[in-house]
């Protein structure tokens, strides 16, 4: 019996629909979905069991395989706004979760403004990474085309290997965007990255730096391209199994990002199993009867 690529079934997200059926109708299917555990106080638990857990898939239920501790590689891409870029604490907060993750995978650095930009390739390596951060522009540019930026970023994590994560540093202004969010749900769902959203709330008292410039304005435009950021901030966080952390500071971020690592550092993987023929929508939950636990995974997965 074959397993899955994690967050995959079997055959590549690209294969045809044909290639993936006919797989199906001979071969169980070994999902594997990554899960974060947590208690009242909000610390993470280290004792998760398969007898804690239901998997449910379009709406049946699954049998649990296995739950363990993960040890895969990770492949974080950590995002960040121009207009987040020029602020210290920002940067410091940067440099700190890349020495929390460096002994546990490979990260890459983005900036998006204008361009999503990626001025550091997946590594493990400080130097390219304190380089990068240093050289971010020392004054607010453009808001950050984050919608097709992270829709962007999603595809090309297809082709690399281990427990991918998106992690996202930006203002919550309004902005047009030429992807739907449903794009950017549909590229998560494909790699089985989850995505975290550390956000500060745009508003003068809060920090006047971040008021909105004529670049960042909205003129005209649908309505639904504008709500466009905002459901992939809400949702997209929810459905991948991530969180969105709002503050009304940048100097929340550290704390903020402290934990996410947190969060990936103490990631579960859960394998079950979808058995030959089965047809399903891709609609996961994965839920608890255990007192005072709270476990957080992706709401969907590729359809069968």
């Amino acid at each position: 019996m074959r397993r899955s690529v994690p967050g995959l079934v079997l055959v590549s997200a690209v294969a045809g629909a044909s290639m993936l059926a006919a797989s199906q109708a001979t071969v169980d299917v070994h999902r594997t979905v990554y899960v974060t555990a947590t208690n009242q106080a909000g610390d993470h638990v280290l004792d998760l069991t398969a007898a804690d857990l239901t998997v449910k898939e379009d709406g049946r239920e699954r049998q649990i395989l296995e739950v363990r501790p993960s040890t895969a590689p990770l492949k974080v891409a950590l995002a960040i706004d121009e207009l987040l870029a020029p602020y210290t604490v920002v940067r410091q907060a940067a440099w700190q979760f890349f020495q929390h993750l460096d002994q546990h995978g490979e990260m890459a650095l983005y900036l998006v403004g204008r361009r999503n930009e990626q001025r550091v390739d997946y590594t493990s390596d400080f130097v390219p990474f304190w380089d990068a951060i240093n050289a971010f522009p020392v004054r607010p540019r453009y808001p950050g085309n984050l919608v097709e930026s992270l829709h962007e970023i999603a595809r090309a994590q297809r082709s690399l290997e281990g427990r991918r994560a998106i992690v996202a540093l930006a203002p919550e202004i309004a902005q047009l965007s030429n992807v739907t969010a449903n794009a950017v749900f549909d590229a998560l769902r494909e790699t089985g990255a989850v995505f975290y959203a550390v956000t500060i709330m745009s508003t003068s008292d809060a920090a006047p730096t971040l008021e909105e410039s004529p670049t960042t304005r909205l003129e005209g435009g649908d309505l639904t391209q504008q709500v466009e950021r905002d459901r992939v901030l809400g949702d997209g966080t929810k459905q991948s199994g991530g969180l969105r952390l709002s503050s009304v500071r940048v100097e929340a971020f550290p704390a903020a990002l402290d934990q996410v690592a947190g969060d990936l550092l103490h990631q579960y993987t859960v394998t079950y199993l979808v058995p030959a023929g089965t047809e399903s929508d891709g609609n996961l939950s994965i839920e608890t009867e255990r007192r005072g636990l709270t476990v957080r995974g992706p709401r969907r997965v590729p359809k069968l």
